[in-house]
């Protein structure tokens, strides 16, 4: 005959049995949640892409379409004569405005300054002003050496010309003093021409 476990048995079973279901049922719980909250963490990634895609892609459309319709990038003209420095412009909503002329190294004829400068950002229509280069016609000048720098360059500039490299040098001359230049001065020279100069450190 078959023997029945008695009661006492037959309690243990049944709380043994529901302790591994509730274990069970916990473990199941735990998984959905990673589950879930890998989800949610996916969704959160994927809607930082969407939302960086959209403003890059807004970005790109502004720039596009709205920067080139109501401004522009000055173009550079420095060198152009006249007509190409029109002719270029003529490719933007841009104008050009002639100003005059000034001495400068650039060939006579060519754009030697122009405002606002090269890259600077201007509304549609804004007028790009241009000064063309002068004739250098040969002027004399005063021998230079042996006057004090400051007023060597001083008369430098009101003529026309640039200071170019200065080199400072020992010397038992007052401090400052021009000892030589280069072109030398007192010769017939072109307006717009640099002059490298040396002068005196004095004994320090």
């Amino acid at each position: 005959m078959k023997k029945f476990r008695n009661d006492d048995e037959l309690d243990d079973l049944d709380l043994d049995n529901l302790e591994d279901l509730d274990n069970l049922e916990f473990e199941e719980e735990e998984i959905e949640e990673k589950k879930d909250s890998k989800t949610k963490i996916s969704k959160i990634i994927l809607n930082i892409v969407l939302i960086i895609a959209i403003i890059k892609l807004g970005a790109n459309v502004f720039e596009r379409y709205y920067f080139n319709e109501f401004y522009y990038k000055a173009p550079n003209l420095l060198g152009l004569d006249l007509d190409e420095a029109k002719k270029t412009i003529s490719k933007s909503a841009l104008n050009i405005r002639e100003m005059g002329e000034v001495y400068s190294d650039l060939p006579y004829g060519t754009v030697a300054l122009q405002e606002p400068t090269e890259g600077t950002i201007v509304k549609r229509a804004r007028n790009i002003k241009v000064w063309v280069s002068k004739e250098s016609p040969s002027v004399f000048l005063d021998d230079l050496v042996g006057m004090n720098y400051i007023e060597a360059s001083s008369l430098l500039n009101k003529n026309g010309m640039k200071v170019g490299e200065v080199k400072r040098i020992k010397s038992d001359l007052p401090i400052n003093q021009v000892i030589a230049t280069s072109p030398k001065s007192g010769e017939p020279i072109s307006r717009g021409q640099e002059f490298d100069f040396l002068i005196s450190n004095g004994l320090e």
